[in-house]
């Protein structure tokens, strides 16, 4: 994505929350990396500056509900994400995402998982592309559960 079309993106979901209450932003869509999964959330704006989010979490053979929600830190010009990824069974994350400028960012866990949160862009998604990152050939990473207590 061009940096025109980012910068773009950004202002609209920085402008768009002063002039109504509560309206969709829009599907947005990270890769969560090392690992192979899609996240796409639909953000909708609270107030200005709190942000609801709700989506799905693509892995290469299901998909997966995720919901949280978004905060812009006025501070440090960042949005600050927090979401709960329920991946089956009892594989359960709480995740803490920072995203800049570039609408991208960086992602840690609960069980110690960490990595880069890269934008793909404003959903719905080619699915030839998110077949291409679900599939993809390079070496499988397995995600870390946190210990139990």
């Amino acid at each position: 994505m061009k940096i025109f079309e980012r910068l773009f993106v950004l202002n609209t979901i920085l402008l768009m929350p002063s002039l109504a209450v509560a309206d969709s932003l829009g599907t947005h869509c990270w890769q969560q990396t090392p690992f192979a999964h899609i996240l796409c959330f639909e953000v909708n704006d609270v107030n200005g500056r709190y942000f609801s989010l709700i989506g799905e979490n693509m892995t290469e053979n299901a998909s997966y509900p995720v919901d949280g929600s978004a905060l812009f830190d006025n501070n440090n010009g960042v949005f600050r994400l927090s979401f709960t990824q329920n991946l089956g069974d009892t594989f359960v994350f709480e995740n803490a995402v920072t995203i800049d400028t570039t609408l991208s960012g960086t992602w840690t866990d609960d069980g110690g998982n960490s990595g880069e949160f890269q934008y793909l862009g404003i959903g719905p998604l080619d699915p030839e592309k998110i077949k291409a990152i679900l599939t993809r050939t390079t070496k499988k990473v397995s995600r870390k559960k946190r210990s139990p207590k």
